[in-house]
């Protein structure tokens, strides 16, 4: 009775595998040895490549920030690679290209714009971050320092390019420095010129609004109203005196009416004296005494007839009376008018009031905005002045030579050993693919397992193959399935 194979199991041992391995020791030894050769032929006709690298602190400004304030808006990351873009423009690569004659047996070959791509990829530029100093590839905090470096295929020259290029770096960051903390004072004096202009405007623009609303103003309103009711105080106290002045001359009027309508003694007088001369002038002749006396005494009384005549005709001290009060009445009538038109004028001014309050409120709120903005700009112009004058003198934040450029001892590229293990693993690993394939493409067989998934019975027994005369697969199966015929020879292992 023949047991059943197993479902699985490994279709080699290790024994098994380090028999083919010792059987095809060849095909594992020589690819071994030509991955070795390669490797050494390349490190042998490759051209080293050198690097030589600067270190840059990006140092703080000497001066206290809480004095005066640094004029860098961006951050030094930034600053870096702006000033990066900038070394490594066209014009700066092709100026560094042939002053230090790079590159000869490229440019023989390349286009100059593939030479400069070349030294492009030969410039690296390393941030130093605070929180992670010990991975300068990586940024893990704030910037404080940055590795420059330069590789080429001869240390010689990669040291002077890199000092070429430190110095391009210092000398783009002070000038870069430079013209913005001078662009920032330049910005805040035409700013501050231009707020100072408005401001000058502003205050034009108020006295004319001063000059149009004159008694209107919010300052002037109570003092307008007081005014306007001391004047119509006046009129009142113009209109009762002009009444009263009125009222006299009226009375006046009425006794002079009858002082006229009244009899006058001294007509009566005179009348009585021509009675009496005409009586004596017709008894006497015209030289007696009492006829000169009558004709005196009658001279006498058409004197004061006349004298008291005007008086008694509205002239005199009544009608001057009555004159003086209508001149009176006159004044006072001009100088109310004046007064009324005073207080129209007034209560005018007293409408406007609104409108003018609103248009100064206005324009007030908009000058003390720009004298509050004139008064911080020429704050900051000043500090941005000091901040100028600190960057000019290189004593503002900038970048300092911590590790000149060295000359390289060792090529970075390529690495001999790394290079010699890669020669002899791909070696190794073409070899072990070659025995692989062979084992495959010639249908060998290799473990119990693997016949047993074949035949679906489990061998009986296992025979090393050193002492059968048939080894391979038949000899195996023969002795396991004794009833099957099998065509002998096969190989060495297990033959099919």
């Amino acid at each position: 009775m023949t047991a059943e194979a197993p479902a699985d199991g490994p279709l080699m041992t290790v024994p098994e595998i380090l028999a083919i391995a010792c059987r095809r020791r060849w095909w594992l030894i020589l690819p071994l040895a030509l991955g070795i050769v390669a490797a050494i032929a390349a490190i042998l006709t490759i051209d080293p490549q050198y690097r030589s690298t600067a270190t840059l602190l990006i140092a703080s400004q000497e001066v206290p920030t809480t004095l005066v304030a640094s004029p860098l808006t961006n951050y030094a990351d930034e600053r870096i690679a702006k000033i990066r873009q900038q070394i490594l423009s066209r014009a700066n690569l092709v100026q560094v290209i042939r002053d230090m004659r790079l590159y000869p047996r490229q440019s023989a070959t390349l286009s100059l714009e593939d030479v400069q791509n070349l030294m492009r990829q030969a410039i690296s530029v390393e941030l130093v971050g605070a929180g992670n100093t010990a991975n300068p590839g990586h940024n893990g905090g704030t910037t404080i320092a940055f590795s420059l470096s330069f590789t080429y295929d001869d240390p010689a020259i990669a040291q002077q390019v890199t000092e070429r290029l430190t110095r391009m770096f210092l000398e783009e960051d002070k000038r870069l420095r430079t013209e913005q903390a001078s662009g920032t004072a330049a910005f805040l004096s035409r700013r501050g010129n231009e707020i100072r202009d408005r401001l000058m405007e502003l205050q034009k623009r108020r006295r004319e609004i001063e000059a149009r609303y004159n008694g209107a103003l919010p300052d002037q309103v109570a003092l307008s109203t007081q005014s306007a009711s001391a004047l119509r105080a006046e009129v009142s106290r113009i209109d009762a005196e002009t009444q009263g002045i009125a009222q006299q001359n009226g009375i006046l009027a009425a006794r002079s009416q009858d002082l006229a309508a009244a009899p006058n003694p001294q007509a009566e007088a005179l009348r009585l004296a021509q009675n009496r001369l005409a009586q004596l002038t017709a008894t006497y002749s015209d030289a007696h005494p009492d006829v000169v006396a009558a004709r005196a005494a009658i001279a006498n009384q058409e004197a004061g007839l006349a004298a008291l005549g005007p008086l008694r005709a509205g002239g005199g001290v009544i009608a001057a009376e009555i004159a003086s009060g209508r001149a009176r009445i006159g004044m006072l009538g001009q100088r109310r008018g004046e007064l009324v038109g005073a207080i129209s004028q007034m209560e005018h001014l007293t409408a406007q009031a609104p409108q003018a309050s609103y248009e100064l409120n206005n324009l007030e709120r908009d000058y003390d905005n720009l004298t509050t903005q004139y008064q911080d700009i020429r704050e900051k112009q000043m500090d941005a002045q000091i901040a100028a004058n600190l960057q000019a003198e290189d004593k503002g934040e900038r970048f300092t030579v911590v590790d000149a450029a060295s000359r390289p001892a060792d090529p970075v590229f390529p690495d001999r050993k790394k290079l010699l293990m890669t020669g002899a693993g791909a070696g190794l690993a073409l070899g072990l693919v070659l025995v692989a394939s062979m084992e495959l493409s010639a249908g060998l067989i290799h473990g119990e397992a693997a016949i047993g998934r074949l035949t679906g019975v489990a061998p009986l027994a296992v025979i090393p193959a050193s002492g059968l005369p048939h080894r391979g697969v038949a000899g195996l199966l023969r002795l396991s399935l004794p009833g099957l015929a099998f065509p002998k020879g096969g190989r060495d292992g297990y033959g099919a």
